[in-house]
């Protein structure tokens, strides 16, 4: 008797499904992503604006030196600006850490559109 070559009708019918089904995943998961895209572009606009200001505070205090950030302060400093539909808020608290006065920590939040909140502490050292 001949062997016969190829593929049976219940193979070509499990392959299909399978891969139907495996499609249909990908398309749902690259659907889901196209939806979330905008909202994580404002997360970033944010994130770099915070980022913007918070680096703004961190070369004020090598270049004019620690004692020019006053703190307690929430004044938000002209060079940070925000872009339309977004609120920015500064906070500038002193902080004392083990005895040690000399700490400043400065949180810069970034609302509205898209959310981000930068920490940082610097020191009089």
């Amino acid at each position: 008797m001949k062997k016969q070559q190829g593929f049976t009708l219940i193979e070509i019918v499990v392959f299909i499904t399978v891969t139907g089904t495996m499609i249909s995943a990908l398309f749902i998961a690259y659907s889901t992503g196209l939806l979330k895209t905008p909202a994580l572009l404002r997360n970033i606009i944010a994130r770099q604006t915070a980022q913007q200001c918070m680096e703004w505070f961190i070369g004020q205090r090598r270049l004019k030196d620690y004692s020019t950030i006053s703190c307690p302060s929430a004044t938000v400093p002209s060079f940070c600006t925000n872009p339309s539909g977004y609120s920015l808020a500064v906070n500038i608290s002193c902080t004392t850490i083990n005895g040690d006065a000399n700490y400043k920590t400065i949180t810069v939040t970034v609302s509205g559109n898209g959310h981000a909140q930068l920490t940082s502490q610097i020191a009089n050292y």
